[in-house]
């Protein structure tokens, strides 16, 4: 993932590669903790990959960002929250939250921290 992007933008891809199903890229998503944690079974990453298959495969959602929800919790933290949609273009529950942190270990970079699928 290239660097400096734009909190709304980490959040944005988390979803967009969620949907396409590229693992490898969605995981670059995540702050680098959770990119080391990835291949253990239980982890954040390991429990958000396969619960969005779960999603893709049985519901085929997709996401799309409600921007008049964003918060700056912190000069260092940001929520996001992205309304779930049937393939008929329904909405599907309440919108899911995503929270993007500045990840010193990656050099300040906007990274996910929690998410919801």
């Amino acid at each position: 993932m290239k660097k400096g992007i734009a909190p709304n933008e980490v959040a944005e891809l988390f979803y967009k590669y969620l949907v396409e199903q590229d693992k490898e890229k969605w995981l670059l998503t995540f702050r680098k903790y959770h990119q080391d944690q990835a291949e253990r079974y239980g982890s954040s990453p390991d429990l958000y990959w396969r619960a969005g298959q779960k999603m893709q495969r049985d519901y085929g959602y997709t996401y799309k960002r409600v921007p008049e929800k964003d918060t700056q919790l912190d000069e260092n933290r940001w929520k996001f929250f992205f309304q779930r949609y049937k393939p008929d273009g329904s909405k599907s529950a309440s919108p899911a939250p995503i929270t993007i942190i500045r990840d010193e270990d990656l050099d300040g970079e906007w990274r996910v921290d929690v998410a919801t699928v």
